[in-house]
């Protein structure tokens, strides 16, 4: 088989950015059946856009856990909570807008 070949066949197996973002949380989650988190993991390896969107996703998780865990935000929580209901806010609008 030629590279090139294989290359198209990769490209085809491989996930697409919009197919993985429907998935993130999910997978994040482990609420995923293995086939699925599989085609992720393989996005994931080589997508940089869809890595930092996890990397985000992990951040945010973590720091609403210690939100809930201990019943108060840590100093360092305070911006990505405040980033994160601006993003809610301005959802919602879009939503509104449509």
């Amino acid at each position: 088989m030629s590279g090139v070949r294989r290359i198209r066949e990769w490209m085809v197996e491989m996930a697409t950015c919009r197919e993985v973002g429907r998935m993130l949380q999910s997978y994040l989650d482990g609420r995923l059946d293995p086939p699925k988190v599989a085609k992720v993991s393989a996005h994931l390896e080589h997508c940089l856009r869809c890595g930092l969107e996890i990397q985000a996703y992990g951040e945010i998780k973590e720091a609403l856990s210690r939100v809930s865990r201990e019943g108060e935000v840590h100093p360092e929580d305070r911006l990505a909570i405040e980033r994160l209901r601006r993003f809610a806010g301005e959802i919602e609008n879009e939503e509104e807008s449509d």
